[in-house]
C-alpha cells in the first residue's frame, strides 16, 4: 500500500497595509494573530525626558500604571511626572517577551559606560501632569540613551476586522519617553517578577483549557 505524503498546509494570508499586520483565525471566534512592524509606525510627536520610574499594578482590573518623573536635585523633589496606563498583558507578556535581546544590549551599554544598574524609582508623591493610555511599546537603545515609544492599537479596528468591515488596524502614536539606559534597566527589573507571574498564569490557563 502506497502512503500519500501529507499535504503541506497553505500559508496563512497576511492582511493589513500599515504597521499592523495580522492573519485571521481559523475559528471565527478565535483571536487574530497580530504583529507590529514599528519601522512603519509614525513617531510620537510628544516627547518627555524621565530620570526616574515607578510601576503600579492593579490586579483587580488587570492594568498597570507606569509613572515617569524628573527629579530636581536642588529642590529635592519630583517636579514633573506623567503616567501611562496599560493592560498588564501588553506590558508583562507582549513587551517583556520582545525585549530579551534589548536587555542584553542595555547591560552591555551600562558596562561600557561603567554605570551601575541602580534603582531610579519615584519614591515621593507628585501630581501627574497627564495620564495617557497605550497598549504597545517600541524600545530602542544606543549611544548611551534609551527611547520608549508608546502606541495605541485600536481595539475597535480589531473588532471590525474580525467581522470583515475594515481591512486595516490603526496604530496611534501616544508619547516618546527618552531616558538613560539606567532608567530602562530599572523598568526591566520592575517588570521581571510580574512577567514571571503572568507567564505562570498563562501556563495554568492553558492546562485548564486542555483538561
Amino acid at each position: 500500500m502506497i502512503k500519500k505524503k501529507p499535504r503541506n498546509p497553505r500559508p496563512r494570508k497576511i492582511d493589513g497595509a500599515g504597521p499592523v499586520r495580522y492573519t485571521l483565525p481559523e475559528n471565527p471566534n478565535g483571536p487574530l494573530n497580530i504583529g507590529i512592524d514599528f519601522s512603519l509606525a509614525p513617531a510620537p510627536a510628544a516627547y518627555f525626558y524621565a530620570d526616574s520610574i515607578s510601576l503600579k499594578r492593579d490586579s483587580e482590573l488587570a492594568m498597570v500604571i507606569l509613572s515617569f518623573g524628573r527629579f530636581d536635585l536642588t529642590a529635592n523633589r519630583f517636579t514633573e511626572r506623567i503616567e501611562v496606563a496599560m493592560p498588564q498583558a501588553a506590558l508583562f507578556s507582549q513587551f517583556w517577551n520582545s525585549v530579551r535581546n534589548v536587555e542584553d544590549a542595555v547591560d552591555q551599554q551600562l558596562k561600557a559606560l561603567k554605570l551601575p544598574a541602580a534603582s531610579r524609582s519615584i519614591t515621593t508623591r507628585s501630581r501627574a501632569r497627564a495620564t495617557l493610555y497605550a497598549n504597545a511599546i517600541s524600545v530602542s537603545v544606543g549611544n548611551g540613551e534609551s527611547c520608549l515609544d508608546f502606541y495605541y492599537m485600536s481595539v475597535r479596528d480589531i473588532h471590525l476586522v474580525k467581522i470583515k468591515r475594515i481591512s486595516d488596524i490603526g496604530l496611534e502614536p501616544i508619547i516618546r519617553v527618552l531616558c538613560s539606559p539606567v532608567v530602562l534597566k530599572s523598568l526591566f527589573d520592575l517588570c521581571r517578577q510580574y512577567a514571571t507571574d503572568q507567564a505562570h498564569l498563562f501556563e495554568e490557563s492553558g492546562r485548564a483549557s486542555a483538561s
